[in-house]
């Protein structure tokens, strides 16, 4: 599947799988809480979004 027909939450989850790569922290409790903020910041932003319609 090419970069130009994969969606935008394909995007974004490929996004995040890179930068959890490039961490310096190897430790999977980190990158656990990383990737729960990442996740509560989209989550957050789509819902300001919405509820401000």
């Amino acid at each position: 599947m090419s970069d130009e027909r994969r969606g935008p939450v394909e995007q974004f989850l490929e996004a995040e799988r890179q930068f959890h790569e490039l961490m310096p922290v190897k430790d999977s409790y980190s990158k656990l809480f990383f990737r729960t903020i990442l996740w509560f910041v989209l989550f957050s932003t789509v819902y300001l979004v919405l509820t401000g319609l």
